[in-house]
């Protein structure tokens, strides 16, 4: 579970420290290594795609692991050395992290073989169940050494990279048209489960303060959202960690529930993955939903999620004037709020993924079709392996006995704005996404 605390200044610069600048960096570097590969022909550009399990018994598991040993080695190889390089700049203890890194690659192995099962995967059983379940498993009922905590409480930083990895598999034209609609679909959810949070929680009792802390938690993004309002407005740092142990267990709860509904619903994978990305809680838990449903459903979930994602800061901003002008506290950070919390607040990993949906959109125009294979194919094993990751790192970090219920009030506000989110994502979705309105995507 994330750190509930406001960050306060340090020697270093957030260049250096940030998970979100790091999830820039490699994610960047990753796009350009594949690239250059298949450009200048140094080196065979598909021996990463190769590191992916086939469907089995369909296909031949064990012969298809032994011929393609050298691509699974360079894959822990390149994720190890770049992630501990990103670590150590974190603060991690190399040694600590290697070993931490170590255990959730071989267990990141062992689930991507268990979701390729033919009959599983006809199911929908993949590897975003099973990463969960084993995460669920392990973290429940064992202690995590200090060691492996070093490499799964970086949930983010494996999300964040791989999402600006997606970027490359989304056109540029693609982004900007669905973008658009996923734009209005997330600024509504917003605007309602504020405005839900802020009735139901007065309604209640509860003062404003926590209100705007269960009303971002619930709308934005998580526990991200959470934290940076709650710091923002000068909340109470137990209430902002009170929400964010709702936002964890009402998110888990949705990775299984959204997924099943889509398919009962019988909805289609875009309409099903706008719905994930206006509904669900946060980037991570949203994508192992939508990757239950479909590739497209992941695309077109993360064309919503990070447009809410974006307007973190912007609410942080706002809040915050409103707190000191308004309320009377709520100092925020650094005593007066101030444009350049906008800046502090976005998520600069959505700028990394717009470059890489540029940069792929040019280089299929210059190069041709040949990109999506030998680049593309790629950097989408590379993102399996880092979302496979961070689910992992859910489950490890989800601690039941950890999620104590602190009075029924502040359950029923944060249980209606999740519903009324869900409603509303629900509409929205087959308004903007399925052909009511728009239809963006096909």
């Amino acid at each position: 579970m994330a750190e509930i605390a406001c960050k306060t200044a340090t020697k270093k610069s957030p260049f250096i420290t940030s998970e979100d600048w790091w999830s820039v960096y490699l994610g960047i570097f990753f796009l350009l290594l594949v690239f250059l590969a298949f450009a200048t022909h140094f080196a065979n550009p598909d021996i990463i795609k190769n590191a992916m399990p086939v469907e089995w018994p369909k296909k031949d598991l064990v012969g298809h692991l032994i011929s393609n040993l050298p691509a699974y080695i360079l894959v822990y190889a390149l994720l190890t050395v770049l992630t501990t390089i990103a670590a150590r700049a974190m603060g991690e203890n190399v040694l600590h992290y290697i070993a931490g890194f170590t255990v959730l690659f071989l267990g990141a192995f062992l689930v991507l073989i268990l979701g390729s099962q033919q009959t599983l995967k006809h199911y929908g059983l993949e590897y975003p169940f099973w990463s969960l379940v084993l995460g669920l498993i392990i973290g429940n009922l064992l202690p995590l050494p200090r060691w492996l905590r070093a490499a799964s409480d970086h949930t983010e930083f494996y999300i964040k990279t791989g999402i600006v990895l997606l970027g490359a598999a989304l056109p540029f034209t693609t982004i900007v048209k669905g973008g658009i609609w996923g734009f209005l679909e997330a600024a509504l959810i917003i605007a309602t489960g504020f405005t839900t949070a802020f009735l139901i929680s007065r309604k209640l009792g509860l003062e404003r303060e926590f209100a705007a802390v269960l009303g971002a938690g619930s709308s934005i993004c998580g526990v991200s959202a959470a934290i940076a309002v709650g710091c923002a407005i000068g909340a109470d740092q137990k209430k902002v960690g009170y929400v964010a142990s709702l936002v964890v267990l009402y998110a888990l709860g949705l990775i299984f529930l959204l997924p099943a509904l889509s398919r009962l619903l019988g909805l289609n994978d875009v309409v099903a993955g706008a719905w994930i990305g206006g509904s669900e809680l946060a980037d991570a838990a949203g994508l192992a939903a939508a990757a239950m449903v479909s590739e497209k459903a992941v695309q077109v979930f993360t064309l919503v999620k990070l447009n809410r994602d974006v307007m973190v800061a912007i609410v942080a901003f706002i809040l915050a004037i409103v707190a000191v002008t308004r309320w009377g506290n709520g100092q925020g950070e650094t005593g007066r709020p101030g444009v350049g919390v906008i800046w502090e607040r976005f998520p600069k990993f959505v700028l990394a993924f717009l470059v890489a949906s540029l940069l792929s959109t040019y280089w299929v125009s210059t190069y041709g079709t040949a990109v999506n294979a030998h680049v593309i194919g790629n950097l989408n094993v590379l993102r399996t392996w880092l979302f496979t990751l961070a689910f992992l790192c859910i489950g490890l970090n989800t601690r039941f006995k950890d999620l104590k219920v602190e009075g029924i009030k502040p359950v029923i506000a944060f249980s209606t704005v999740v519903l009324v989110n869900v409603v509303m994502g629900f509409i929205l979705s087959h308004l903007f996404f399925g052909g009511i309105i728009a239809q963006p995507i096909k």
